[in-house]
């Protein structure tokens, strides 16, 4: 009986050193920054006249106004719309970019106010 013991506690022993290992908290922290739209780094150059949805694949940017749908890319240029039934986002020749995207889980640029120095104007013109 005590050799019965000393198995199982050995075996105990064994299950809690395997549990413990790093690899599940690499990998999770790996995940998290591939998913998590916290971690997205929206360029600063993308300018937007309303809060708008900011979406990335791979090196490409993408703008989703929300009011028309229209969808822009970084430079501001439209090209193609949100179809909010199916979550695609349609290039103006109707060739699918993205689909099952939820709006509610992008992150949203919100409008840049124009600088005080713009509006100054100057009075020996």
């Amino acid at each position: 009986m005590r050799h019965f013991f000393r198995i199982l506690i050995l075996v105990g022993i064994l299950a809690a050193a395997w549990n413990c290992s790093d690899s599940a908290a690499t990998q999770n922290a790996t995940s998290k920054n591939e998913t998590d739209s916290s971690y997205i780094q929206i360029p600063q150059n993308i300018v937007v006249s309303e809060p708008s949805y900011f979406f990335q694949m791979g090196t490409d940017y993408y703008v989703i106004a929300p009011t028309t749908m229209t969808v822009s890319d970084g430079s501001g240029k439209i090209i193609g719309t949100f179809n909010t039934s199916t979550g695609a986002i349609m290039s103006l020749s109707g060739e699918i970019i993205a689909i099952n995207l939820d709006l509610s889980k992008l992150p949203i640029i919100a409008p840049s106010t124009p600088s005080k120095n713009l509006l100054a104007v100057d009075s020996n013109v």
